[in-house]
């Protein structure tokens, strides 16, 4: 199986999807402890510790039992964090 105009297969994807989710997570714990020893205590530190490991469980998952609207939901989550963080730190 195939995506349109991508040329990649759904193993292949998937296994980025997981790669992506896992690998996000020790990234976001080294800017968790950046953001709250520079900042102090904020939101950020809760969209950081909170996401990053859901996003990695989703990535395996969808890896593993071959869900690739779980992997999808995965690489969306692990990414997530960043535009979080920059709209509540201007908020608050």
């Amino acid at each position: 199986m195939s995506f349109p105009l991508s040329g990649e297969s759904l193993e292949m994807f998937l296994s980025r999807a997981r790669m992506l989710s896992v690998g996000a997570v020790p990234v976001y714990l080294a800017l968790l402890f950046f953001v709250t020893k520079e900042e102090g205590w904020h939101w950020s530190y809760l969209v950081l510790a909170l996401l990053p490991p859901v996003a990695a469980v989703l990535g395996v998952q969808g890896k593993r039992d071959i869900l690739p609207g779980r992997a999808v939901w995965a690489m969306v989550l692990s990414i997530a964090p960043l535009p979080l963080i920059g709209g509540l730190e201007t908020l608050f």
